[in-house]
Parts: structure tokens; C-alpha cells; sequence
């Protein structure tokens, strides 16, 4: 039986894409139903081989003379599942469910609403749009935004008329008087160093930390107790200085650069295995009071295992340094109004017998907060014989304070909700940032409902805060449709 209203049409369609499987590029069959339902309703659709879609509406009647807006929001989710969860994203549906204080959530994974909450808005406006007044529409339904905006990137928008967009990818709020009015810049930042094994079979420890408690990049959060790799490596490293002698064998934590990873198995050898498994997990509970938030539950297991060769202990060294001293989560904070102006998320590390890497992405409020993390990182790898590839990802949206769409949006924000709305820089991975470029003169907002913890299985999105944005985004297409002139 649904779960949601079926008579609501953002909620209709919301339920809809959360029974279709949506990974980064897997999401042909979610484009398809996007491009299946524009059609449906008679609207000229594109889809392209990365499966972005595009369906344009014409304008209300009377109102044809309104300059078109762009509205968009991603196809894809990022998939994430607690430990003990069975769920296969490829192909089975998200388990939704509506818990006591009206928030929709998916059991033991990540819910998508991110973006599934602006895919939803932009199906049920292509259903509704004969009942409420708007200016002609270019609905732009993107792919591969999770890992690396890859649609965003290849999409063809030379068609494209709009010179105004509401982009409806930005979560994290407990207000709806918020909109987003520019963006962070962004790297893909890769540690390398190529390493020997000494081949040796013999008994080694399998080490796990785990049971911690994801959290989005760009958290305000504790550098090394919210990341599994940063608390693996600090743990490591206060044995060897405790002169408990080891060697490793191989490391794995992560499931991708942009999200803090919540496990990490270790494997070493060491002589003196009761000591080592003593000391670290006293470390462990000396860790875990540093932070009281009532929602760590980082556990450490040690078993023993079989290896076939292990690093000297100069090469470990190496590696445990590294991780030690990358940059992590917060890097820096506005004084004026505790945001973060900058972060690194050190996201997956492999270190195995043909060497050692580590993923991580920078995001920073300008390119001179940006030039920051990376001196950090290649001063990390200089002094641990490591060499760093970074890739732009993308560059920031500059805030605008001629924005047209701004003015209006704040305008009808006051009005709507009766306070004034609230100005916010995004750290996310925003296309608005692949779509500049293209069109220089693009005039942007970005807002959304009410929803927290997104990328993690504690995500969540306020039901009625939902129905009453999606009726903030009509109202708001509804007094563009009366304007007649870009401004």
C-alpha cells in the first residue's frame, strides 16, 4: 500500500522515483519514467546518452510574454545502507516510512531526498501545470551529480532559453525561509605512493573500527571521531608511540571522496598482540569521551587472521602519518557566523600489496580558502614521499547582489512565511556551477523543504514542510509568469 498521499502530487511522485532504483549512473530507468511522464502529459522531451532529460512547457495562457525559467534538480542518490542491511540499491526499492513527527525516512539506507525532493517537485509541475499560472518552462533533470556532476557536465544547453533558474538541490535546513545564493568551489583531491610488500605468510590481526555515525561533508564536526580512516589512524599511531612495534598489511575504509566513512579494517602483524589489542581499545574509549552527542556508538573488533606479507615498519609509518595529518571535515569557520568557510573529507583509503591511496574532496567558500587545503594536503604528501593529484570539480557560483531572482524570491519569502528569508552559501556539489559557463548570465536561487542528515541512513524529510514548499514553488512561477521584463 502507498505510504504517501496519493492525491498529492509531489508526494505521488516522490513515492514513484523512491521504487525505481536511482544510483549514479544507473539512473536510465528513473530518466526514462521522467521522460515517459513529460511525454504523457504532451510535453516536447530530449534525453540524452548520460540520461539527462529535458522537458519544456510552454507558458499559461496570457503569459507567454514572461521570460522562461529553468527549473532542476538531479536524478541520482547517494547509497548508503546500515551495516546489517541486506539492500541491494541496484534493484531493490527504497522501504519508506512516515515516523512519529511527520518525517518521511527509508529504513536502513539513505532516502534520496537528495534530490528526490526536486525531482518530485518537477514531476508533479509537469502534471499540474495547467492549474496555476507560470512563464514557460525548461524542466532540466540531470544524472551523475553525486559523483562528479557528470550530466551537468555533458549536457547540451545550447537549446536552453531560460535566463533564470530555481534549482531544487539543497538540503540540510530546518527553516524554509532559507535560499541559497552562491556556492562553495571544489577538488577531487588523490594521495598516492607506490610501496613494496616483504612476502611472509604468518598470522597477522584484523582490526575494525566501526558503529560510527555518518555525517554529510561540511559538518561542523570532531576532525577524526566522525571518520573511521582519521580515527584508524590515530589509534595506530598512538600504539607506535606507546613503542608497540607492528607492521602493516593492508587498510580499506569508505564508500566514496565526499562522504565521512563510518568503517575502516585494518590488518597488521605484531609479536606482542595482547598488548596491542589492550592498549588500542583503551585508546578507543578515551576517544570517544572527547565528544558526548548521545549518537556514537564506535565499536572495535580484533581477530586474528592470515596474511601472506606485510610493509616495513618505515613505509607504515609513512602511511600512518599521512592519514594522521590530512585535513579533515571543518578546516575553517567565519568567526562572525560559525559557517564553515572550508572543508576535506578524506573519504576512502586502500593500501594493499601494490601500494597506498587515499580519496578526498576540498570544498571552500572562495579559491583563496580553497589554495589553503590544497598547500595543507601537498605539504602532507611532500613529507610523506607521496605524490597528490587534485581535479577541479567545480568552481564556485558567485553570490549576486543584483540577482533579480533573489530580490523576488525574497520578497515572496517574507510574505509567504512572514520572515524575512535567510541568505546561505552551499557547500554542496551544485550544477549551477557547470551551468554558468555555459550561460554566463544565469540568475539563480536555489531552496527547499525542511530535511536534515542527508547521504547518511539518518536522513529525513519533513512531510508537511514538503506540500508547503512545493506550493511556495507554484505561487513563486505563478508571479514570474506576470513579469514581461529580464531586469
Amino acid at each position: 500500500m502507498p505510504v504517501l498521499a496519493m492525491d498529492k502530487a509531489n508526494q505521488k511522485y516522490f513515492e514513484a522515483i523512491c521504487a525505481i532504483p536511482h544510483p549514479s549512473g544507473k539512473e536510465k530507468a528513473i530518466s526514462d519514467f521522467v521522460a515517459e511522464t513529460g511525454k504523457r502529459f504532451g510535453y516536447k522531451v530530449t534525453q540524452d546518452a548520460l540520461w539527462n532529460v529535458v522537458v519544456r512547457i510552454p507558458a499559461s495562457p496570457g503569459c507567454e510574454q514572461a521570460p522562461p525559467v529553468m527549473l532542476q534538480a538531479h536524478l541520482d542518490m547517494v547509497c548508503v545502507k546500515t551495516p546489517d542491511s541486506d539492500h541491494v540499491f541496484e534493484k531493490d526499492p527504497l522501504k519508506l516510512y512516515v515516523d512519529g513527527q511527520g518525517h518521511i525516512r527509508a529504513r536502513e539506507t539513505t532516502l534520496g531526498a537528495d534530490d528526490g525532493y526536486g525531482v518530485a517537485y518537477l514531476l508533479a509541475v509537469i502534471e499540474e501545470a495547467e492549474t496555476f499560472k507560470h512563464p514557460e518552462l525548461e524542466l532540466v533533470f540531470t544524472s551523475q551529480e553525486e559523483n562528479g556532476c557528470w550530466g551537468a557536465k555533458a549536457l547540451d544547453m545550447t537549446g536552453i532559453r531560460s535566463r533564470r533558474m530555481i534549482g531544487l538541490d539543497v538540503m540540510e535546513s530546518t527553516k524554509e525561509n532559507v535560499c541559497c545564493v552562491s556556492c562553495f568551489c571544489s577538488d577531487l583531491l588523490v594521495l598516492r605512493k607506490e610501496m613494496s610488500q616483504i612476502r611472509a605468510a604468518g598470522e597477522g590481526l584484523k582490526i575494525v573500527v566501526d558503529g560510527i555515525q555518518p555525517i554529510r561533508e561540511g559538518a561542523q564536526v570532531h576532525p577524526e571521531l566522525y571518520n573511521a580512516i582519521k580515527l584508524s589512524a590515530r589509534l595506530l599511531c598512538a600504539a607506535r608511540d606507546e613503542g608497540i612495534r607492528f607492521h602493516l598489511v593492508s587498510m580499506h575504509g569508505g564508500e566514496a571522496e565526499n562522504y565521512n566513512p563510518v568503517a575502516c579494517e585494518t590488518v597488521l602483524v605484531t609479536e606482542d598482540e595482547e598488548a596491542f589489542t589492550a592498549f588500542v581499545g583503551r585508546q578507543l574509549k578515551l576517544c570517544a569521551e572527547e565528544i558526548e552527542d548521545g549518537r556514537q556508538a564506535t565499536k572495535l573488533t580484533v581477530e586474528k587472521c592470515m596474511t601472506t606479507g606485510y610493509f616495513d615498519e618505515a613505509s607504515g609509518s609513512s602511511v600512518l602519518d599521512a592519514l594522521l595529518l590530512l585535513p579533515s571535515n571543518t578546516v575553517s569557520i567565519d568567526q562572525r557566523t560559525q559557517e564553515m568557510t572550508s572543508t576535506c573529507c578524506v573519504g576512502t583509503v586502500c593500501l594493499d600489496k601494490r601500494g597506498f591511496e587515499v580519496t578526498m574532496s576540498d570544498r571552500a567558500r572562495s579559491d583563496s580558502f580553497r589554495r589553503s587545503i590544497l598547500e595543507k594536503v601537498r605539504t602532507v604528501a611532500r613529507v610523506t614521499g607521496c605524490t597528490l593529484a587534485a581535479e577541479e570539480r567545480y568552481a564556485p557560483w558567485v553570490y549576486r547582489a543584483d540577482s533579480f531572482m533573489l530580490k523576488k524570491t525574497a520578497d515572496l519569502m517574507e510574505r509567504y512565511y512572514g520572515d524575512k528569508m535567510i541568505e546561505t552559501v552551499c557547500p554542496g556539489g551544485l550544477e549551477a556551477c557547470d551551468f554558468l559557463p555555459k550561460i554566463p548570465d544565469l540568475d539563480i536561487v536555489m531552496f527547499a523543504p525542511i530535511g536534515e542528515k542527508c547521504h547518511s541512513t539518518e536522513e529525513y524529510l519533513d512531510l508537511s514542510s514538503f506540500d508547503r514548499v512545493y506550493d511556495f514553488l507554484k505561487t513563486l512561477l505563478s508571479e514570474l509568469s506576470q513579469d514581461r521584463d529580464l531586469k
